[in-house]
């Protein structure tokens, strides 16, 4: 079940981020990528945009609290890079990772933060979400099986 999520999420960030950037986006700098903790894989990470043309990384998780999908984004970064090289705060108040502990293979403990003067302040009392990292090969293998589907379809017209 808890599969399922991660999948709807990640699915729903690709088509709202498909549907507000353009084709090309800038790749991430290397001041973004030095900020990123070294325990979050890129694929874990989703590029977001702000319509000033920024750009921060985030990290989407779950609640697991009952059935609901009740999840988020956290930045992984409160500085977001923006044209001609410009940093600004993600956003004053906005959720981010504070630390983050290994918990066993594919799964981390991340500590919430808030985003306060471009640093991640741990929240009062603590917080913490376990995320489900993405594996290398686990997004080519999920574009494959949409693939294989849609040549399917066109086998059947």
């Amino acid at each position: 079940m808890l599969w399922l999520k991660l999948m709807l999420v990640i699915l729903i960030s690709e088509i709202g981020e498909r549907t507000m950037c353009s084709d090309s986006e800038p790749a991430p700098s290397t001041e973004e990528k030095k900020n990123s903790p070294v325990t979050l894989p890129p694929k874990s990470l989703l590029n977001a945009t702000t319509p000033d043309g920024c750009n921060y990384s985030e990290i989407p998780y779950f609640n697991d609290e009952g059935l609901g999908i009740e999840g988020g984004f956290l930045a992984v970064s409160c500085i977001k890079v923006c044209p001609a090289g410009k940093k600004e705060n993600v956003a004053e108040g906005y959720g981010c990772v504070a630390s983050v502990n290994s918990l066993h293979g594919e799964e981390v403990n991340i500590t919430v933060g808030t985003c306060v003067k471009e640093t991640c302040q741990p929240d009062n009392p603590p917080q913490h979400r376990t995320v489900t990292l993405m594996e290398e090969g686990e997004q080519d293998e999920e574009d494959g099986d949409e693939e294989d589907e849609g040549e399917e379809e066109e086998e059947e017209e």
